[in-house]
């Protein structure tokens, strides 16, 4: 049993349009530092070809710069993922009986109704016609002859099964390989920050060097803007993929991780309470990851002051 098999429509149009909006949005942003870039080059040589070079390339990055505007792809990359990602959490809830999906649940009457409220819930904190088009419309027709209609066969299998058998899916589908997802992201990250770093030292060095060459006159070609385009195009791109707070945030969350599968690994399985206990638990390592969740909003609201709707 795969993670992949529990997931239901919802979660898959969630992620199909975060994965949209984020090569748009990255894919934009590249070409626009990039033809910013290319015109503070183009600028800074003599002769009315470079200078009309320049332009064109000004122009290309003020179409960039509306179509982001007014498309704002950012929002559709943040609000696709924190959808996505409450909804997979929520599915691991359902189907591991962790948190209130223990068995009888303590405050409504199923565990389907419960699902179905939290599901209601999380859709109505977003723009469900911009995340997930034509899902809303589904809910009711999408798997018959499902009880609920985001609830999918495989869910309700792995809910059916004994403690270990959902221990032992739990532990090898979400959590180590949720961890060790974030363990490879924050190197990517740290490494990706340490790149950045060297840039932000040889960028101005490049700058000196020239601007003290052209000073004794041994440089003709006016660089150093070109140059300080570029060093601010560097630290553009950091903002955007979040480098270093994204290190931060993974390694966090694969140390919080690495504690509670431990405790899962460890619990006693032939204890009266260990139910309870696995509700308890699981719901600690739903609450790690979803900080993350948290932070994918935080960027969405961020971002929302930054760029019009």
């Amino acid at each position: 049993m795969r993670e992949q098999d529990l997931l239901p429509r919802v979660f898959w149009a969630a992620d199909g349009a975060s994965l949209q909006g984020q090569a748009r949005a990255v894919a934009l942003s590249r070409w626009e530092l990039l033809l910013l870039v290319g015109a503070a080059f183009a600028g800074s040589a003599d002769g009315p070809v470079w200078a009309w070079t320049a332009a064109v390339a000004y122009l290309g990055a003020l179409f960039i710069a509306v179509t982001v505007a007014r498309q704002n792809p950012q929002r559709l990359w943040y609000d696709g993922r924190a959808v996505a990602e409450s909804v997979k959490t929520l599915v691991w809830k359902y189907a591991v009986r962790a948190d209130s999906y223990q068995p009888p649940p303590r405050k409504l009457p199923d565990a389907e109704r419960l699902y179905d409220v939290q599901l209601s819930g999380i859709l109505g904190e977003f723009d469900t016609g911009l995340v997930a088009p034509g899902v809303i419309e589904e809910l009711g027709t999408w798997r018959a002859p499902a009880r609920h209609p985001q609830i999918t066969d495989t869910m309700e299998k792995l809910r059916e099964q004994p403690l270990p058998v959902r221990r032992e899916i739990y532990l090898r589908e979400r959590v180590q390989s949720q961890r060790q997802w974030y363990q490879t992201k924050a190197i990517q990250c740290r490494n990706a920050t340490r790149r950045v770093g060297r840039l932000a030292i040889v960028l101005p060095a490049a700058g000196l060097l020239l601007a003290v060459l052209r000073a004794l006159g041994q440089f003709g070609f006016d660089a150093l803007g070109a140059v300080s385009a570029v060093a601010a195009s560097v630290a553009a791109w950091a903002q955007l993929r979040q480098y270093r707070p994204q290190a931060a945030a993974y390694t966090l969350a694969a140390a919080e991780l690495a504690k509670v599968e431990a405790q899962l690994a460890s619990l006693d399985l032939d204890s009266a309470e260990a139910e309870e206990i696995w509700a308890r638990f699981a719901r600690d390592a739903e609450d790690a990851i979803s900080r993350e969740h948290t932070t994918w909003q935080a960027r969405r609201e961020v971002r929302s002051l930054d760029i019009p709707s």
